[in-house]
């Protein structure tokens, strides 16, 4: 990233450290929106016919952790909007999709706690 006025790397900047806070905590939701994401990508194009050990593993996995650990969600989605509020130009647009991203697994959390979805 660009150097500001002073010369300070944007990464060692608070808002720098606040941004690198929030990448930190949607690693572990990408880990599985990755496999998620290129299994349905292989599905669409018919590379894949069905399920896949190597692709389904890790959502499955995350699928019956979740529920247990959803409520820790809390945490990364109010960061990240504090994160929102003090943040400017593109970076603004990453922690939208970091905190959609938070939201949609609390989401998914929520409705497994209130027995609408069942386990994968």
């Amino acid at each position: 990233m660009l150097p500001d006025d002073a010369g300070t790397p944007w990464v060692e900047t608070p808002e720098g450290a606040r941004f690198f806070v929030s990448a930190v905590l949607v690693a572990p939701e990408l880990i599985v929106l990755f496999p998620l994401s290129l299994g349905a990508l292989m599905r669409v194009t018919g590379l894949v016919g069905g399920g896949s050990v190597f692709l389904d593993t890790v959502p499955w996995v995350a699928g019956h952790v979740i529920p247990y650990v959803g409520w820790l969600l809390v945490i990364p989605i109010w960061t990240t909007f504090r994160n929102l509020m003090a943040a400017s130009g593109r970076i603004r647009v990453l922690l939208l999709f970091f905190l959609a991203s938070h939201t949609a697994f609390f989401g998914y959390a929520a409705l497994r706690w209130a027995g609408i979805l069942q386990a994968p």
